[in-house]
């Protein structure tokens, strides 16, 4: 007679997360990449806004595809001067501005 294997627990992206983020470390350096994941949810939120695939953002900015996709994953950061031909090509403007942190004043 066979028994059932044991249920195996897969944790998901939000608990691995967690669990990185218990780490002092890991905490700031994620913190201190929260810009950067900022703008490029930003840019993908828009992107699927409009509708398009990153092919047609990237023809509409006059970049290839590939440049874009790597953008959007986080291997590339983005240049000034890309994300105003990005933000062109959407329709819409870039905004730079300085915040206090709080937490150091």
């Amino acid at each position: 007679m066979s028994h059932p294997a044991p249920a195996i627990h897969h944790p998901n992206w939000r608990e691995i997360r967690t669990g990185f983020l218990a780490d002092p470390q890991v905490q700031q350096a994620y913190s201190d990449l929260e810009p950067r994941f900022a703008v490029v949810r930003q840019l993908i939120e828009m992107r699927e806004k409009h509708g398009w695939s990153q092919r047609d953002l990237a023809e509409r900015a006059g970049m290839k595809q590939p440049q874009l996709a790597r953008l959007e994953t986080g291997q590339v950061q983005p240049r000034l001067d890309t994300l105003q031909r990005l933000a062109k090509a959407m329709g819409s403007r870039l905004t730079i501005r300085f915040e206090d942190d709080l937490q150091t004043a």
